[in-house]
């Protein structure tokens, strides 16, 4: 028997009503209704709301870059902005070399007044 054929199978027989329940027995699919309710409110709440947020912020920032912006790539990269065309940014990362991006890779604008972390020894 094949795997997708073996889950069908095992949820048929789940779904199934072959023995009545007993008196003050629930059948096991309604026991799970309520789990499953609690983690779709949750999810809706919590985790839903928090990613959108994250999004905007993300959106923001991507739409804010402008030339001169000290950032720092997806890949650990950081650079100095020089060009920002539609979706493609233009990086400084040393003199006389310059790279270019797609803006979706750019992580964060870095902060040159933050203190830098030093190296543990």
């Amino acid at each position: 028997m094949s795997a997708p054929l073996e889950i069908a199978w095992f949820f048929a027989a789940l779904l199934a009503e072959d023995a009545p329940a007993q008196p003050g027995q629930t059948p096991f699919f309604y026991q799970l209704l309520f789990p499953l309710g609690l983690l779709a409110i949750f999810y809706f709440v919590v985790i839903l709301p928090a990613k959108r947020g994250e999004e905007r912020t993300r959106q923001s920032l991507l739409s804010s870059l402008k030339k001169g912006d000290k950032v720092l790539t997806n890949g650990g990269l950081y650079g100095t902005v020089v060009q920002v065309q539609d979706s493609v940014v233009t990086l400084q990362v040393d003199e006389g070399v310059r790279m270019k991006f797609a803006l979706s890779a750019m992580q964060t604008v870095v902060d040159d007044s933050a203190p830098a972390v030093p190296a543990k020894t």
